[in-house]
């Protein structure tokens, strides 16, 4: 799993890490915390993107990891200036649809897999 803030995202290309998180055999994460879905959750909000998928400069897929809620952002094109960008939003239920049937039109491969979610949650998957 590799994550990123927005600034890595939209400015400096870089990663969020920690070295500590190879200091033993568990898988070393950022810490998440769980939205509340009191409003709608805008990029800005976002301060650690789980990443979905990259293709060097020309798209990315991210899921949001802190908070950590049902929001996804495609990002098409890396340079404003030299080709523009484009920026796709899915929120709330549905939302993991959404960005899979996105995806397969953009032709990006992706897996899925079988995910736990506590009842209180459910109403975000139907």
């Amino acid at each position: 799993m590799r994550f990123k803030s927005t600034q890595n995202i939209f400015k400096d290309f870089g990663e969020v890490f920690e070295q500590s998180w190879m200091d033993s055999n568990k898988v070393g994460m950022p810490p998440k915390t769980e939205w509340d879905y009191s409003r709608q959750l805008q990029i800005e909000d976002v301060d650690i993107w789980e990443v979905i998928y990259e293709q060097g400069g020309a798209v990315g897929v991210y899921a949001a990891w802190s908070p950590y809620a049902e929001f996804y952002m495609v990002r098409v094109g890396w340079q404003k200036e030299a080709q523009g960008y484009g920026v796709e939003t899915y929120y709330g239920p549905g939302a993991q649809k959404q960005v899979q049937n996105r995806m397969r039109e953009m032709s990006i491969p992706f897996s899925v897999n079988q995910t736990w979610v506590e009842p209180e949650n459910m109403w975000l998957y139907k």
